[in-house]
């Protein structure tokens, strides 16, 4: 790859530049010779210089230093991560405690922190991975039964130093800046592993950052050049527009600069060689394989690479795995000129490349989910639509920059036949936002319902950007709603719109113009259908049938996976909670009006909580537990949180080496053996040509 600025020369390899006493003695460290928690320290607190460098900067305490700090991707604003004075510290006596608060902390319990900050904020930075395996602690008892490894996702960076040559009063000097990802959705992730032996009590926990090829481009490009559009949500890439068209238009190539942070998940289908591997997925239309024992990197892979006919830039985070049929489903998103094809497919042990199941004609939108049943393939598109006629999403801008919601505009229900294999209905509703579907089933007179962590409008996605939940004064973060949508007698709009193609089939285009062809009788029956057109009023409506407070990050029992079903746990507020941050863990009922319940902790905000049932079916559908990973604020540091999911009473908790930052992303339980996992992973092998 050719770069186009000079700006984005590469930077061969690195020094560190580390100061031993503060007479200004140096000693020159190479990447080999440090640790990842010495990286980080080192990068928190020092000057990071190219090695071919000759100038070595005073970090003393000098106000004649022409040293300074700028963020590359908002010159004129500090980083949302900390402000500007703090980027760069001028002595190794004030290096940046967050990065070693935790070090010293002791096993069983988190000491408290001097600090007088105890808000989630100390949360959001780059994290210290535990590369090692380490047995943790537990307080109180996990379940026998629970055995097997719990994966999750959190952000394992949100910002990068890196050098950049200025000319200062016509001399040549060096500063360090800062590439910040903009948004809670955008960084460089994390991959958590912990193992469970409920039988002796004992939890092993590690983690690591896969992505560190997407880490050093970053450094060179002194920003970020994703392959693929809107694979950021809301971060400023600090790259020209020309850089960015070349970036977002090649046509093949390896996707290694896609972090892959959004969802982890064990797919079965994948691994019908014996391979034992994990996957995380993204916004893009990539997979990284992980394998389960050591959390080395397998391979990262498009889509397309698995069937060509599973074309497409973005994809679904949430790919959904139905149990009776042993299928893997998911999307892609083709786009086109006025219209997107979101094209479904399926995978299954026996079909390891699978099959293109129906591809539906729809606008392009951010879509984060869908919903599957036993019988058909739910997609649901929210009018958060390309602005400006497109360009800024073409040309590689983030989601939130390049989109707009349209309130006047509905949000349209279309609905898949997975036995005929194509679309087969439309329905539409008022305008609404959302990123998660809770769960969707059907019932005996042919009607659907779907149930959302839904929200009026697009505002959430903007809150949660870096710099909101960085603003004090941002206002709380908009509460989701549990909506419920019901799509009546499906069949039968299947039957009129399939009557009436066929009916129009041999009909000329003046007829057509006409209207001649507007109402079709069906079965020879009485009854007239409206056939809907486009830009009809004629398309179905979903109708909403409940509205409660809800939960994000919603979860079920797997169990009832496109069943009708009786619970939902997720993150959500306490009823006296400022709402800055998600800080308890909810129950909900969603048949009546049951009141909630709730975990909560003082100074205590949850990731997702994770259903885990028990290996025996039990009728009790709240028979499991939920396992979650808790920041402490006031404590300042993480713990594992295990709870009864039937009373969210505490059953057990572990607390961590290190803190682990939130997140807002999906991770799963894989049940089963232990006995291989935990192995220590090789150090990373050097870059390969085919990942340039």
């Amino acid at each position: 790859m050719f770069l186009i600025e000079a700006t984005l020369s590469t930077l061969p390899s690195y020094t560190f530049f580390h100061q031993l006493t503060h007479s200004c003695t140096y000693q020159i460290l190479t990447m080999e010779e440090v640790s990842e928690v010495e990286v980080i320290q080192m990068e928190d607190s020092q000057i990071v210089v190219p090695a071919s460098s000759t100038t070595l900067i005073d970090t003393e305490d000098n106000t004649n230093a022409p040293v300074a700090t700028t963020t590359a991707n908002n010159q004129d604003e500090p980083s949302p991560i900390r402000d500007s004075a703090q980027l760069v510290s001028t002595n190794t006596s004030t290096a940046s405690s967050d990065s070693s608060a935790s070090t010293n902390t002791p096993e069983a319990t988190i000491s408290r922190s001097n600090d007088v900050d105890i808000t989630f904020r100390k949360a959001l930075k780059n994290a210290i991975s535990t590369e090692i395996p380490k047995r943790l602690t537990v307080q109180g008892t996990i379940p026998e039964w629970l055995t097997g490894f719990h994966y999750t996702l959190s952000p394992g960076i949100f910002e990068i130093k890196y050098p950049k040559m200025v000319v200062v009063n016509g001399d040549l000097q060096q500063e360090t800046r800062s590439f910040s990802f903009g948004h809670w959705f955008d960084n460089i992730p994390q991959v958590n592993q912990f193992a469970f032996s409920g039988s002796d009590n004992t939890i092993m926990y590690r983690s690591t950052k896969p992505a560190h090829r997407a880490e050093m481009k970053i450094r060179e490009h002194q920003g970020y050049l994703p392959n693929q559009p809107s694979s950021l949500f809301q971060t400023g890439t600090n790259q020209s527009v020309f850089a960015r068209l070349l970036s977002t238009n090649q046509s093949q190539g390896k996707p290694s600069l896609e972090p892959c942070g959004a969802s982890i998940e064990v797919f079965p289908p994948f691994n019908a060689d014996g391979r034992r591997t994990i996957y995380c997925q993204n916004f893009a239309n990539h997979v990284l394989e992980l394998n389960t024992d050591n959390l080395e990197k397998c391979g990262i892979l498009a889509w397309d690479e698995v069937n060509p006919q599973f074309k497409g830039s973005q994809a679904s985070p949430h790919s959904h795995f139905d149990p009776v049929t042993k299928e893997l489903i998911n999307f892609t998103m083709e786009h086109g000129f006025h219209n997107t094809q979101y094209h479904f497919f399926s995978i299954t042990e026996k079909e390891p490349h699978g099959t293109l199941i129906a591809s539906v004609n729809a606008k392009l939108s951010h879509v984060h989910s869908f919903a599957v049943t036993p019988r058909y393939i739910i997609l649901v598109v929210s009018p958060l639509n390309p602005s400006d006629g497109g360009v800024k999403y073409s040309w590689g801008a983030s989601i939130l920059d390049a989109f707009s919601f349209k309130r006047t505009e509905p949000t349209y229900f279309y609905i898949i036949s997975r036995v005929k294999r194509r679309h087969i209905a439309t329905f539409k509703s008022e305008a609404f936002f959302f990123l998660h579907h809770v769960n969707a089933f059907e019932d005996e007179a042919d009607n659907v319902y779907l149930d959302f962590s839904m929200y009026a409008d697009d505002a959430i996605a903007h809150q949660l950007s870096l710099s909101a939940l960085f603003n004090p004064s941002s206002p709380a973060l908009i509460r989701p709603e549990l909506c419920r949508f019901e799509l009546a007698n499906v069949q039968a709009e299947a039957q009129r719109l399939e009557d009436y193609n066929a009916a129009t089939a041999n009909t000329g285009p003046v007829d057509k113009l006409r209207g001649f062809m507007r109402r079709v009788s069906i079965g020879g029956a009485n009854i007239n259908y409206a056939v809907p057109e486009k830009n009809s009023g004629d398309i179905p409506l979903a109708t909403r049938i409940r509205s409660t407070p809800g939960v994000e990050l919603p979860r079920i029992n797997p169990i009832y996976h496109g069943l009708d079903y009786k619970y939902t746990w997720g993150i959500g507020f306490k009823e006296q909670s400022d709402g800055d941050m998600y800080d308890c863990i909810m129950k909900l009922h969603v048949k009546g009006d049951a009141e909630p319940l709730v975990w909560s902790q003082k100074n205590c905000f949850p990731s997702e909580a994770v259903f885990v049932p028990p290996p025996v079916f039990d009728q009790n559908e709240d028979a499991g537990v939920l396992v979650s990973v808790v920041y402490d604020a006031e404590a300042n540091g993480s713990f594992l949180l295990i709870l009864d999911a039937k009373d969210l009473v505490e059953k057990a908790r572990a607390v961590l080496p290190e803190i682990v930052p939130l997140s807002f992303t999906n991770g799963c339980f894989a049940p089963g053996d232990i006995s291989r996992g935990m192995q220590e992973a090789s150090p990373p092998a050097a870059i390969s040509d085919d990942e340039e």
